[in-house]
């Protein structure tokens, strides 16, 4: 630049321009321009003296300016390569647009407008006043590269002064393409990634977010979210699977739990029912027991008392010596007497063989009996027939006690007729010592009889008292499995709620997995 150059100054205000005084000293470039000169072929003259080419050259933002009559008389390489309009072809061009708008959508850029109100544009045409100082105004749009490819811009427009005169518009446009591509994206991926996790949370574990070709312009680390999303989503539908799974198995193990639970609870009421039946057996049998025991017992004293008798009648047959035709009739009777007296003796050995066989018997049967006790929780039904049977077997006991009973009445009744007649022959005792010699013999075996008999029975006393013993012991213990039974069922009937409760839960819980994975389909 040289000092014969005009002064040049852009956004010159009003007042300025009214003294000739420009209010930015360092845009002045010469001296020797024509006050108020308004033709075009001036105002060329004057950009290109000022030497805006080699400037233009030098600025990598797209640029361009146009003189008073709207022609391109500046055109940057950087602008060039946006729109695919050389500067050949743009310089001298009175039509800007067409560069950057071939289907002719717009008429006018920004410069052509600021160029009609160069100080009242924004008003004028409703852009953004962006510097008042310079009358400054900006906008934003869209235009079709020489690629084909539509690209977001944003442009500025500035008057021009020389001397306070308007000489033409400088427009800086910069391409924005790739921050509002970026900007675009970005948002397309949030709104990605917030549309996946509403459809995830109102239950879709099947969503899964995309990789769209926007992306492409954005940071991969950024772009990775996708996949960080996809991934939990996918360990939450793992999850909740696992779940499904587990809770599934565990109703399942609950129900079977919950049967099983049931079904032992019936079976201890059962059982219960079993061994209440078999107490009361048991508790019926030991009172007949008791009964037997009391019989046999009286029928050992009685028969201790035919002993004693037996042993007088034999201290009487000593002292008896001699005996009379009328002693020997009565010792006929006594004879008699005794015979039937060794016959019933007789039975009385019968009845006291079975008696002892069923003693055996029901001792057997007693050890049976207390072998099932134990195993009676496996099957009362065993225990209730070996109960039955001894029934049966001291029923029969009792019988054959009634016999003995009635068996030693007679031979009482036959040692009255016995001492009866041995008191009508007292008198002539003495001249029956042969006779008496022989009733001698005979009370003897008498005695022996009795007293084996009386021995016997004492044994079945005894034995009967054992078994009464071992039958209130065993009584007892099915008292104690009663009572653990009843806890049994107390603590199976708590299985039973607790496995029910457990259901419930297990089901609550599958609902709210199913409706969790059910939810947005």
């Amino acid at each position: 630049m040289t000092e014969n150059r005009s002064s040049l100054t852009e956004g010159e205000s009003p007042e300025s321009r009214e003294t000739g005084v420009s209010d930015r000293d360092s845009s002045t470039v010469g001296s020797d321009a024509r006050p108020g000169a308004n033709s075009a072929d001036a105002d060329r003259e004057t950009l290109a003296r000022a030497g805006y080419t080699q400037l233009f050259n030098g600025i990598e933002t797209p640029t361009f300016v146009l003189d008073t009559d709207g022609v391109i008389v500046e055109w940057s390489r950087t602008l060039a390569e946006l729109t695919g309009a050389s500067r050949e072809e743009a310089v001298g061009h009175d039509r800007a647009s067409e560069m950057f708008y071939p289907d002719g959508r717009r008429a006018k850029t920004l410069a052509d407008k600021v160029l009609e109100t160069p100080e009242r544009a924004h008003v004028a045409h409703d852009v953004e006043l962006r510097d008042p100082s310079s009358n400054r105004v900006g906008d934003t749009s869209t235009m079709i590269d020489q690629h084909g490819d539509e690209r977001h811009i944003d442009f500025s427009a500035t008057p021009l002064y020389d001397g306070g005169e308007l000489i033409g518009v400088v427009e800086v446009v910069i391409d924005r393409t790739e921050t509002i591509n970026e900007r675009d994206a970005t948002t397309a991926l949030i709104s990605e990634v917030q549309q996946t996790t509403n459809s995830i949370k109102r239950g879709n574990l099947s969503a899964r977010a995309e990789r769209k070709p926007a992306f492409s312009s954005l940071d991969p680390e950024l772009v990775e979210v996708i996949d960080s999303i996809n991934e939990m989503a996918q360990n939450l539908a793992d999850i909740t699977g696992q779940v499904t799974d587990h809770a599934e198995q565990m109703d399942d193990a609950t129900d079977e739990a919950n049967e099983a639970a049931t079904e032992i609870a019936q079976n201890v009421s059962q059982q219960n029912n079993l061994i209440e039946d078999a107490t009361t057996e048991i508790q019926s049998f030991a009172a007949e027991i008791e009964e037997v025991a009391a019989e046999a017992n009286e029928v050992s004293a009685a028969a201790e008392s035919s002993l004693e008798t037996a042993e007088d009648g034999l201290e009487a047959g000593e002292t008896t010596r001699e005996a009379t035709e009328e002693v020997v009739e009565i010792g006929n009777e006594l004879s008699e007497s005794v015979q039937e007296l060794s016959e019933q003796i007789r039975d009385i050995d019968e009845v006291i063989e079975v008696i002892s066989d069923i003693a055996d018997e029901t001792n057997l049967l007693a050890i049976n009996a207390t072998i099932e006790a134990a195993g009676s929780d496996q099957g009362g039904e065993r225990f209730a027939v070996v109960a039955d049977h001894v029934k049966e077997l001291a029923d029969e006991t009792n019988q054959h006690a009634d016999e003995i009973t009635r068996s030693i009445s007679d031979l009482q009744k036959q040692s009255e007729k016995t001492a009866s007649a041995v008191e009508r022959s007292q008198d002539r005792i003495q001249h029956a010592d042969n006779q008496i010699g022989q009733m001698h013999s005979s009370l003897e075996e008498i005695s022996d009889s009795v007293e084996e008999a009386a021995h016997g029975i004492s044994e079945v006393a005894r034995v009967t008292d054992e078994q009464a013993t071992s039958v209130e012991a065993l009584t007892e213990t099915l008292q104690t499995v009663r009572d653990r039974s009843d806890r049994s069922e107390e603590a199976t009937q708590q299985i039973v709620e607790t496995t029910n409760e457990q259901e419930q839960i297990m089901t609550t819980l599958i609902d709210r997995v199913d409706e969790l994975t059910e939810a947005d389909h």
